[in-house]
């Protein structure tokens, strides 16, 4: 299933596998589907649980030392905002093999995240909520709507 054209720059992102690991529960994996295509919402609330990253920011490939040290501050940061939960979480492009280290958070606005990602270098974050898996862009007003499926890793 191809989610974008293979020349557009987000494609890599429309094909991202995320694993959100969460402790006292099984594990998920997230991935887009075809638009209107989502699973059972795997969570108690509806609100939007968003996927960012510090990892290798714009065009940069710091190394695993310096996106270590780059992932622990966003997620101080975010510990000290008002978020109802967080999670780590991986995201993969089955294609590439490209790999980053994130986490998954819920309780926050997407501006704020938006803010975050835009902070630490990033690209784009994930937005995923009842209807949707959507990439959205840290700076500008892109955004590209998905489907979702979810399944226990």
């Amino acid at each position: 299933m191809e989610l974008l054209p293979p020349d557009d720059p987000w494609a890599a992102y429309a094909r991202t596998v995320v694993v959100i690991v969460r402790p006292d529960a099984t594990n998920l994996v997230v991935e887009a589907a075809p638009p209107g295509q989502t699973g059972v919402w795997p969570w108690p609330a509806d609100d939007a649980v968003h996927i960012l990253t510090a990892w290798d920011p714009g065009d940069a490939r710091p190394g695993e030392e310096e996106n270590r040290a780059n992932q622990e501050a966003l997620e101080a940061d975010l510990r000290d905002r008002d978020a109802h939960a967080l999670w780590d979480a991986v995201g993969v492009d089955p294609v590439s093999g490209h790999r980053e280290e994130g986490v998954a958070v819920s309780g926050l606005a997407l501006d704020e995240v938006l803010d975050l990602g835009a902070r630490y270098g990033q690209d784009a974050v994930f937005e995923w909520t009842p209807p949707a898996w959507a990439v959205v862009a840290c700076r500008g007003d892109r955004r590209s709507d998905f489907g979702w499926a979810a399944t226990p890793a």
